[in-house]
């Protein structure tokens, strides 16, 4: 298997990066459940000889060389497979079959367990709002698949299979052409998308000021959704995302990138569409959706947990703030992670426990429990779907909720003693807006998790969470306990520990709310 690879292309790699000429950008990137802003530099990347430009270019994570993964090794011909109910990544050519996992350092290379190293693992990395890409490190998949990488030091780039590439060649061999005024072409613009609606079904219509040039389509999994584009068009109204939660579909997304406008349709539940043009100006999708089960509330006396891929794929109808402009009582729980991202992974009986599975599985229950206290919720995710960091909060406070609460599960590398609950608020969103702080909320949260659980206390704290800071309203992130630590996994994963868990972050927020001006 290793005789393809070129004797010292990693080590290359590793060593050059630093007196390359790759380009430094700047961006905001999203993984593991936050936004971070980068720096780095960002490499060009050649397969087989061919210069691609993916949604996310190769850049350095903890001093090393992440790529994206299907891009890549797609284009040399390997097979490249991504299974979210275990969030691993499979990836096989005649001689080899290598098995990673997102956020595990440990892979399979023909059945035979390995550990990835120098730290670095696989991650599900985006630029803020843009398509998630698997990103693994290069260094591991060229030494145990067999394909050739070297690295262009002078270009910064990275070329995988590809022999002597002259990024010069095609400037250096075009043919001299008498300049000319190009041909103004005017895109259509997209003025309006409208809906109707019903039980099973919903009509999309979008209009225009011109004809589409064309229109293509295609659906996605983990999460599942239907991916409009209009090319030649870009986009004329001021929305990105409207929330639906009707018909079995939870949202729709619009997006331009200067040479198509996007519609997405979030639904776990598609089951036919069909596109047409209704005129020159108009066109119609139209999208049948499989009935949904509904998930009876459960009290907090009932020992068994919701069964959360039975849970209702629709949150309550949001409840406009009245005029005077104070929130409703209407709380936002957030369960962290969902879909792709799997969040914190840890182990219990030789089994993987997902960070997303406990926090969607608390979710519910703080629901029940507030429900049965009278106070309306709504919710950001309500199955295994993955909100962006930036539509959690937006859903928020388009909805105009009072208070919203993030739940999530805390991990840390190398120290399996790690314990606690800790709650967070961001400092940029800690004003007295509406009666209270998010910093008066998070100690509420705190306090009555601690009274209902027992757990050792790790303080309330400070950090930039996108989801936080975004909002409008009182907004606190709490982390329930680490996955990472052997009795707490044991812990969360029970019913009874969650229903305590949910019970703290109720009283929490039960107290906070008679603090919420009203009207």
């Amino acid at each position: 298997m290793r005789r393809l690879l070129l004797g010292i292309v990693c080590g290359l790699i590793l060593t050059i990066f630093g007196m390359s000429t790759a380009l430094a950008e700047s961006m905001m990137l999203e993984y593991d459940g936050a936004v971070h802003e980068y720096n780095g530099a960002v490499y060009a990347l050649v397969v087989n000889n061919n210069e691609i430009d993916p949604p996310l270019s190769p850049i350095i994570f903890n001093d090393r060389a992440l790529v994206p993964v299907r891009e890549i090794f797609e284009e040399v011909g390997a097979t490249v497979e991504y299974d979210g109910s275990d969030q691993s990544i499979t990836i096989y050519n005649s001689d080899a079959t290598v098995v990673l996992f997102i956020n595990n350092n440990i892979a399979y290379i023909n059945g035979k367990k390995v550990a990835i190293p120098d730290n670095v693992v696989p991650k599900l990395i985006s630029k803020l709002g843009g398509e998630t890409k698997t990103m693994v490190p290069v260094r591991f998949i060229s030494e145990n698949i067999g394909m050739p990488v070297e690295f262009d030091a002078k270009e910064g780039a990275i070329l995988i299979a590809s022999d002597n590439y002259d990024f010069n060649r095609e400037k250096e061999q075009a043919p001299v052409t008498i300049a000319q005024t190009p041909v103004p072409v005017t895109k259509a613009k997209i003025n309006d998308f409208s809906y109707v609606a019903y039980s099973n079904s919903i009509n999309i219509t979008i209009t225009s000021d011109k004809a589409v040039e064309s229109i293509s389509d295609f659906t996605l999994n983990d999460p599942g959704r239907l991916v409009v584009d209009f090319y030649g068009s870009s986009l004329n109204i001021n929305k990105e995302v409207e929330y639906v939660n009707e018909a079995g579909i939870s949202a729709i997304r619009y997006g331009d990138n200067g040479e198509r406008a996007r519609m997405v349709i979030d639904s776990e539940c598609i089951k036919s569409y069909d596109i047409s043009r209704i005129s020159n100006t108009k066109i119609a999708v139209t999208i049948k959706t499989k009935p949904q089960k509904q998930q009876a509330t459960v009290a907090p006396a009932v020992t068994e947990a919701p069964v959360v891929t039975e849970a209702p794929k629709t949150t309550p109808t949001p409840t406009k703030r009245p005029s005077n402009g104070k929130a409703n009582r209407v709380v936002m729980l957030d369960a962290g992670h969902g879909g792709v991202d799997s969040g914190a992974v840890g182990e219990l009986d030789d089994e993987p426990v997902y960070e997303k599975d406990l926090t969607l599985s608390i979710t519910y229950k703080v629901k029940s429990i507030l429900e049965d206290n009278g106070i309306r919720t709504s919710m950001t995710r309500t199955g295994d779907t993955l909100p962006s960091l930036v539509e959690r909060p937006t859903q928020a406070n388009e909805e105009e909720v009072a208070l919203f609460v993030s739940i999530h599960i805390n991990s840390v590398d190398d120290n399996p003693e790690a314990n606690g609950i800790e709650v967070f608020y961001s400092v940029e969103n800690n004003e007295d807006v509406y009666g209270t702080t998010s910093s008066v909320f998070a100690t509420n949260l705190l306090k009555g998790m601690l009274e209902n659980t027992g757990a050792v206390s790790r303080g309330v704290k400070t950090a930039n969470h996108a989801v936080t800071r975004r909002c409008n309203m009182p907004a606190s992130l709490v982390e329930c306990g680490f996955i990472t630590n052997e009795t707490e996994v044991s812990l969360m994963s029970s019913d009874d520990y969650q229903w305590k868990l949910a019970q703290g972050i109720a009283d929490g927020i039960i107290e906070t709310l008679p603090s919420i001006r009203l009207k």
